[in-house]
């Protein structure tokens, strides 16, 4: 028989009898709370339950010699890194009331996830996964600027939500200027150090010195090295006469490696300086600790971090309709997913008797201020892809993150056996419906217990406590949770639950709920000690707290309430035409760190709307009154920078080559022209390195090369190319260019057809008659490693087209599939990560209103019955096609709501999504 939930007081879900009157908000919380009268008391009493022991004895904790715990929480941190942030600076100057919005819920402990610790990277002008984080010097002889990217802005502001955010900095790659000479490099990091604080008043509490995720057995004995000398110079410099502050308190992490984490610990064990200098391990996507992680912990007090993981990869709208059953909470690397790794990070059971001890976890990133379609995107707690409407997105993430800091204080100690998760070992935690228990235990510092005074936390006089379950299968669970040594007995748990939606709710109607409490139902001697003895449920792919706390550790916690983490502006589309002169005459002066700062000076040059993807595109002044400010691609032969090549060989040394490319706008522009004048560097810097300006249209996710599917390139000498994909289709010679004179070069999209002129002169006209056009993105400027420059960029509609088009998700609840699907959770070139396969008799069923449509989608040949409005079946041979390339298009409808059904005849038929033609505003 399935277990139920029985109601009390003969069927009803009865509120205590010591229910007392609602707590007055001004009343400091207490222990001796009593539970809320709306709150009901939670029994079960089915007889068929199984129950599993869950004992929690306050006595276990592991301890030192002088009784501090050895381990306490550290919670969950951002990484801001790769360029992933970087919209966050057009967020702020576009919208700041959305930016305040998205800061808050990310950094405030009461009213937000309240994240404990950010990291950024030192840049290096190179892609190191999502894009180019800037370098903060890009000569030995240049002032360190830490305005340039949204790195240690991100870190500034955010520490004035939360003053007690630790922050830290770490490199992927490397200036070239530096040789990776380590005395060079330390010049590096110690003047960024120095600007993080001359600027932004920042002092960072963390340095990470070695390379991101080194690997190898050589690396990383020469990273250690480096990390033990950088250490031994900070603290030399902390008593020189121009030192900021006491660079001597900044805590020194190794090696932040990818897993090996044992391996590292036992290279910092075999080395005494190392052992004295090193506050941390650090380690990513790994829940294994070993006997040498084990003895860092313990013999020697060093934290160990889980220093970079993955946040929620498919937001929980797109998951509930692909995959029901799990309600969108539960399933790969989704936010149960992300509590179960956090937990089995601390104690996993296939480690034995050398857990990881991992106390804190970072999400790289917390927020995707980056396009959609950027390399390893969707992953996040908020999505920030749209600053000039203002739409972002918060995710069930956040709510993962505060069922645990709302309820779970600083220096709170963990209780050992009753803290620790089982189930098969996946790729950074466990395999979905694999494990049988995944819970967190932690208790108030038992030197606080019986102290005077009240906090607010209610941990005055009497200890507190509180237990996370993550639940990431799809079995309920059910345990007699048997409680000792943690204050006063017969006390009730509030019960806070996070689960997906039952029928006929919205998708987040369940999310953090105050769903009751439980109280004893009876005592129980353990081992001569009496328990408490709690009957406590956690349902299938759920979250859920229990905590003594009736209004969390800040004494504000309150349930979510559907669409909280919904914005007030609307998902719209970036209006054509759409222009930039790189002028910026309109935005105020404001002041950052006290200094008076124009718009371009407070973001360091970066330019409005763009990522870069490699390379550095600044805005500079031309030097000319008449041309004013240009963009101008800054890296070029003399100062490209060392690229992040621990997948490659693991050398430090190697120059990037990759063509400096940045992207800007929307995904949904369909039909439309891109022009910019540009004009190129005329100092031979390499003879090696090709001197070109390029355009292009309709970029989707990034692919490296153009970037955009279908781009333009013009070399000094005349030579041009249009290419797709980053294969030419047509190609040709300008004579007598001069490419030191500027010149306006143009692409226009018009359906399958592309056109690019020249000054004003047509190069070519291509018909795209293959069977993977793609019809809707954004731009790319493209360079060669020379100081290009460009001006007066101008995106228009293309008179009598649809310049306009809506993209709806394949798992997007509009859709339909009347006949079954097989869902596959896909990599970040794909939209949002989701596809549908259908196979033969199956089918879509798309409304929608527009003027056509685009089904795109990697998918296999296939022949399809298409169905229009009702009318007769037409039939469709779809060709191969790949990442976002359209599969089929249809166009000349009305205005007008439309329904087209797509059905498969034969072959299998992939859909990632669907573009919606529409006319748009311009």
């Amino acid at each position: 028989m399935a277990a139920v939930l029985v109601l009390a007081a003969g069927g009803l879900l009865a509120p205590s009898a010591s229910a007392s009157a609602p707590r007055d908000a001004t009343t400091a919380p207490s222990s001796a709370t009593a539970p809320q009268p709306e709150l009901p008391v939670l029994r079960l009493d089915d007889p068929s339950i199984d129950w599993r022991e869950l004992l929690v004895d306050g006595d276990d904790v592991e301890r030192r010699a002088d009784g501090a715990a050895y381990n306490t929480f550290g919670g969950f941190g951002s990484v801001s890194c790769n360029n992933t942030s970087n919209l966050l600076l057009d967020y702020k100057e576009e919208q700041p009331e959305a930016y305040w919005q998205i800061m808050r819920m990310l950094f405030d402990p009461e009213t937000g996830a309240g994240l404990k610790h950010i990291k950024v990277e030192l840049g290096a002008d190179s892609n190191s996964s999502s894009g180019a984080e800037p370098a903060t010097k890009r000569s030995a002889d240049e002032p360190a600027n830490v305005l340039r990217g949204a790195g240690f802005h991100f870190i500034a502001d955010a520490l004035t939500i939360n003053p007690e955010i630790e922050t830290e900095a770490l490199r992927w790659g490397e200036p070239s200027w530096t040789g990776n000479d380590p005395v060079k490099r330390y010049q590096w990091y110690k003047e960024t150090i120095d600007a993080a604080y001359d600027t932004f008043g920042v002092e960072l509490d963390w340095m990470s010195p070695s390379q991101n995720e080194v690997r190898g057995a050589t690396y990383q004995a020469s990273e250690l090295a480096w990390t033990v000398r950088f250490a031994q110079w900070l603290e030399r410099d902390a008593a020189a006469p121009d030192a900021r502050y006491d660079y001597s308190r900044i805590k020194i992490v190794a090696l932040d490696s990818y897993r090996e984490g044992d391996a590292v610990a036992a290279r910092v064990l075999a080395d005494p300086v190392a052992l004295e200098q090193i506050d941390a391990l650090a380690y990513h996507y790994d829940i294994v600790g070993g006997p040498n992680v084990t003895r860092l912990n313990k013999e020697f007090g060093k934290e160990i971090l889980y220093s970079e993981g993955v946040a929620p990869m498919i937001d929980p709208q797109y998951r509930v309709a692909a995959d029901p059953s799990r309600g969108g909470v539960g399933g790969t690397v989704s936010a149960a997913d992300i509590a179960d790794r956090f937990i089995n990070a601390y104690r996993w059971s296939g480690a034995g008797n050398d857990p990881a001890h991992m106390t804190t976890f970072l999400f790289q990133p917390a927020v995707s201020a980056m396009y959609e379609g950027t390399q390893y995107s969707p992953k996040h707690l908020v999505r920030a892809s749209d600053p000039w409407s203002g739409y972002w997105e918060g995710d069930v993430g956040l709510v993962a993150v505060r069922h645990f800091h709302q309820f779970v204080g600083d220096g709170w100690e963990y209780v050992e056996g009753a803290t620790g998760g089982d189930g098969t070992k996946g790729d950074g935690g466990t395999n979905v419906d694999t494990s049988t228990r995944t819970v967190l235990t932690a208790r108030t510092p038992a030197a606080a217990d019986g102290a005077d005074g009240s906090d607010a936390d209610g941990s005055a006089g009497e200890a507190q406590w509180s237990q996370v379950h993550a639940n990431n299968t799809r079995t309920d669970r059910y345990f007699e949770v048997k409680v000792a040594d943690l204050g006063p007995a017969d006390r009730p748990l509030y019960a806070w639950e996070t689960r997906g939606p039952d029928a006929g709710q919205e998708y987040d109607e369940n999310y953090f709920q105050n769903t009751g409490v439980y109280e004893p139902v009876r005592t129980e001697t353990v081992g001569g000690v009496e328990h408490d003895v709690y009957r406590v449920k956690v349902p299938a792919y759920s979250i859920v707290t229990l905590t003594t706390l009736a209004h969390g550790v800040e004494g504000t916690t309150e349930p979510y309430t559907p669409g909280d983490f919904a914005p007030d502006a609307e998902d719209t589309i970036l209006p054509l035409p759409y222009r930039d002169d790189f002028e910026y005459a309109g935005y105020p002066v404001e002041r950052v760190g006290g200094k008076k700062m124009t718009y371009l000076e407070r973001r360091g040059g970066t330019p409005r709307y763009t990522a870069d993807q490699d390379g550095a595109f600044e805005v500079v002044d031309a030097g000319d009154r008449r041309t004013g400010h240009v963009l101008q691609q800054q890296i070029n032969a003399g100062n490209r920078g060392f690229t992040w090549n621990v997948w490659g060989n693991g050398r430090q040394d190697v120059l990037q080559t990759a063509a400096p490319s940045t992207v800007l706008g929307d995904h949904r522009w369909a039909d439309y022209t891109a022009a910019v004048d540009f004009r190129l560097d005329a100092v031979d810097r390499d003879a090696s390195l090709e001197n070109f300006a390029g355009i292009g249209v309709r970029q989707t996710y990034a692919r490296g090369g153009d970037q955009a599917t279908y781009a333009v390139r013009v070399h000094e000498d005349g030579r041009w190319q249009l290419r797709k994909l980053d294969q030419v289709v047509a190609s040709g010679t300008v004579a007598g260019f001069d490419g030191g004179r500027w010149h306006k070069l143009a692409v226009e999209a018009r359906e399958n057809v592309v056109t690019a002129t020249l000054d004003g002169v047509r190069l070519t006209r291509y018909t795209d008659t293959t069977a993977n056009p793609v019809l809707a993105g954004r731009i790319a400027l493209t360079s060669g490693f020379y100081n290009t420059q460009y001006d007066n960029l101008a995106v228009t509609p293309v008179h009598g087209q649809a310049w306009a088009s809506q993209k709806i998700d394949d798992a997007d609840p509009r859709l339909t599939y009347p006949d079954g699907f097989t869902f596959t959770q896909a990599g970040y070139a794909h939209l949002n990560r989701t596809q549908h396969v259908l196979r033969t008799g199956q089918s879509v069923v798309v409304p929608f209103r527009g003027t056509g449509l685009n089904l795109f989608g990697a998918t296999g040949a296939a022949t399809l019955e298409v169905r229009v409005d009702g009318g007769a079946p037409r039939t469709v041979e779809v060709g191969a096609v790949g990442t976002r390339e359209t599969s089929y298009w249809l166009r000349g409808l009305g205005n007008r709501q439309h329904t087209v059904e797509v059905r498969v005849v034969s072959g299998t038929f992939t859909l990632d999504g669907v573009d919606v033609l529409t006319p748009g505003r311009s």
